[in-house]
């Protein structure tokens, strides 16, 4: 029977996987062939995904070792991020934002549009 259960992400099963690697239980809700999948075949998944959450029951997959909680990633993400972009956006903070480009934009019109509706004809 081991023979007959296929990976959910591969759709292999144990033998005719690339590295012969076994079958594991996801650790997941889902129930049958829907919660077997290989080590590295889940480990692959759920480390581009992000998080361990199985996207079928909504549930963590427990069995699956190398990915972070979604809580350890986001405290993390958040204290970088407050270390560091005050930095850059004291640095360059009006020359990226769009609000300064549009007053740019308005004064060059102006300047160029302006003169041409008030010009005198000397001739």
């Amino acid at each position: 029977e081991e023979e007959e259960k296929i990976c959910r992400i591969c759709h292999l099963n144990s033998d005719q996987a690339e590295f012969a690697t076994s079958l594991i239980q996801l650790g997941c809700g889902c129930k049958g062939e829907l919660g077997i999948a290989h080590v590295h075949c889940g480990e692959a998944w759920f480390k581009l995904k992000g998080n361990r959450t199985c996207e079928i029951c909504g549930e963590a997959a427990t069995n699956i070792t190398g990915v972070g909680d979604v809580s350890f990633i986001e405290e993390w993400n958040e204290s970088g991020a407050t270390e560091t972009v005050p930095e850059i956006s004291r640095a360059r903070g009006c020359w990226r934002g769009q609000p300064f480009c549009n007053f740019l934009m308005a004064c060059l019109v102006i300047a160029f549009v302006l003169p041409w509706f008030f010009r005198i004809n000397m001739f």
